[in-house]
């Protein structure tokens, strides 16, 4: 005969639900603050704590990302593409995807005078195999497979693209501990 009493392992389950709520409703990330609607974004891509951690830690994927460009108007054009400018590149155009990076000040320093504006690109629609980090010396680079579903947010002028990056660098979790009430908290919203 079934007992109406819960099993030890579902008041364990309700123990951790209610640990989890609760972890989520003090501490830093109470409110994610609007700097870090791109990382909560990024956050519920990720079905466990463990694989997002290692999306910020090990990929780099902070939720803001950016693309340096030429051109006040950038738009996203399946047309074109990156061309591959590192000392390995033989300069051929990727054409369909695109390159953007989490730290801004990279790509600032390696395009001064040549690109003075960054293109903000949302990031959230695009799902976390698409893009992926690729190393061809410019620093925490991310190759857009498919950026169909990117888009461009807004596009700024370097110095004050600098400044909104490192606003959200400022904001970001600082340890495990911080990530995971983070990860918490975005899930919940």
């Amino acid at each position: 005969m079934a007992s109406d009493r819960p099993t030890k392992w579902m008041a364990m389950n309700w123990y951790k639900s209610a640990q989890q709520e609760d972890s989520c409703q003090v501490g830093r990330f109470a409110e994610i603050p609007p700097a870090l609607s791109g990382l909560a974004a990024e956050a519920r891509k990720y079905a466990t704590f463990e694989e997002f951690r290692r999306a910020f830690s090990i990929q780099i994927k902070h939720g803001r990302y950016w693309h340096v460009t030429d051109n006040p108007s950038f738009t996203i054009d399946p047309e074109m593409g990156p061309k591959d400018m590192s000392s390995m590149g033989n300069n051929r155009i990727s054409a369909g995807k695109l390159m953007i990076t989490s730290h801004l000040e990279y790509w600032a320093e390696n395009y001064e005078g040549l690109r003075p504006y960054a293109a903000e690109i949302d990031m959230s629609d695009v799902g976390p195999s698409d893009y992926l980090q690729v190393n061809r010396g410019f620093g925490n680079e991310f190759m857009v497979h498919d950026p169909s579903k990117a888009r461009v947010v807004r596009v700024l002028p370097i110095k004050q693209a600098l400044m909104v990056d490192s606003d959200s660098h400022n904001q970001l979790p600082h340890d495990n501990q911080e990530l995971e009430e983070f990860y918490c908290r975005a899930n919940q919203q």
